[in-house]
């Protein structure tokens, strides 16, 4: 089949560079009851088929909808999964391979609550340099795709140990907010650099792993080189150094760096909202008419069909939170979009006062696509409108849609 993640790369798969995995955590809070069923797979993500895998999940463990959190690694080298597929992408979903994958999940997922031994968990923060942001500021207000540290950029490595009650280590969750896309549009399935990282470590430690891709909608991998002063398409061996770095970041957290003991009530929610696209001025359509890229001569040709028939274009879009706090020893925020940096980063920094960490994580459930941060508004580019050109959108998420979000996040913190 076709891979997904890159709309220019037309071409059908040649093969396997390293094998895509499905890992499902399941974990009960010993005292409550309450169960949280976590998927980690290495696709592009659930998008629209968020509904459909959650009610499998569902029927195999009876454990409640709210409490199923499905993320993807977002990998650019993985099957395609839109039930609906953006205009212009030349994704060709095979349903029934949906439908067993979907089922696997499942099947997973029950065995996963079947297997569960009391654990002890313990958090901890590590550190891996190679993402940066692509959005070097171009000294007019705008930004150009190129790397930079220049932009705000995020390296830390948040990670969840499962110990049981020998001290062994039996499971690790960890996280880096940087796109899985170091390989460029490869025509092999592989999870780049996060499934060599996931090898790697598993062997090292001898337990299983899984990973949660954070606000990485403005990050990518990059090592400084004068010779290729953009992204280049890393090689394969190039991207399996990146994961044995980032592994190894995880092992140096693990054995030397300051453990916080995750305790207290395990407490589930999730909330849905709806954000909004901004319906621009019809001459800013009507100057894309005749640009060279389809898709975006696609984007006019939607909305002014709109704005022709004294219509306006739609512009809510569903966004669901979904927060897991332990006590006060540890709060996961999981958001289901492309969350740039800057979301990570104020998470940590406005709720860190009332909890030990603070763990936020995008690509979570049914991903609307890219969210800029408000800053982020006014210098355009790709994260703010060329997405939404590509997925058909009236434009950029309207101002306030940050503020909202926090809103929203500290509601449910203090609700639970």
């Amino acid at each position: 089949m076709r891979l997904t993640g890159f709309a220019a790369r037309t071409e059908p798969s040649t093969g396997v560079y390293l094998p895509l995995r499905g890992v499902v955590t399941a974990i009960t809070d010993g005292t409550s009851g309450e169960r949280l069923i976590l998927v980690s797979l290495e696709w592009l993500g659930f998008y629209d088929q968020t509904e459909r895998a959650r009610a499998l999940i569902v029927a195999a463990t009876g454990v409640p909808t709210d409490h199923v959190m499905l993320c993807g690694t977002h990998t650019h080298c993985g099957p395609p999964v839109h039930r609906h597929a953006p205009h212009g992408c030349w994704e060709e979903p095979d349903d029934a391979f949906l439908q067993a994958t979907f089922g696997k999940l499942a099947a997973a997922a029950r065995r996963a609550l079947e297997k569960q031994e009391p654990m002890t968990l313990q958090a901890t923060t590590g550190r891996c340099g190679f993402a940066h942001s692509r959005r070097r500021p171009d000294g007019k207000g705008g930004v150009e795709w190129m790397p930079t540290l220049d932009a705000i950029h995020d390296h830390t490595v948040p990670v969840l140990v499962c110990r049981d009650a020998a001290r062994r280590i039996r499971h690790v969750i960890f996280s880096y907010a940087c796109h899985p896309t170091g390989g460029g549009p490869k025509l092999e399935f592989g999870g780049d650099y996060v499934g060599f990282a996931l090898l790697e470590l598993e062997k090292a430690l001898g337990c299983t792993a899984a990973f949660l891709l954070g606000c990485a909608g403005d990050q990518k991998p990059y090592r400084p080189d004068p010779a290729s002063p953009g992204f280049p398409a890393y090689s394969i061996e190039a991207l399996h150094e990146f994961g044995r770095e980032l592994a190894t970041a995880v092992r140096d957290a693990i054995e030397l760096g300051r453990t916080v003991p995750v305790t207290g009530p395990m407490h589930v929610q999730s909330r849905r909202l709806t954000l909004h696209t901004t319906v621009l001025p019809r001459d800013e359509y009507a100057a894309m008419q005749n640009h060279e890229l389809s898709w975006f001569r696609r984007w006019a040709e939607i909305n002014l069909r709109y704005l022709d028939r004294g219509a306006r274009p739609p512009t809510g879009l569903g966004f669901e939170l979904h927060v897991v706090t332990f006590g006060r020893s540890l709060a996961l925020i999981a958001m289901a979009g492309e969350m740039s940096a800057e979301y990570g980063l104020r998470l940590v920094r406005d709720f860190s006062p009332r909890y030990a960490q603070v763990w936020p994580v995008g690509y979570a459930n049914e991903i609307l696509g890219y969210v800029p941060a408000e800053r982020q508004i006014p210098e355009g580019g790709y994260e703010v409108i060329g997405s939404m050109r590509f997925l058909g959108r009236s434009g950029p998420l309207e101002s306030g849609t940050e503020a909202k979000i926090f809103r929203e996040v500290s509601a449910m913190l203090e609700q639970k």
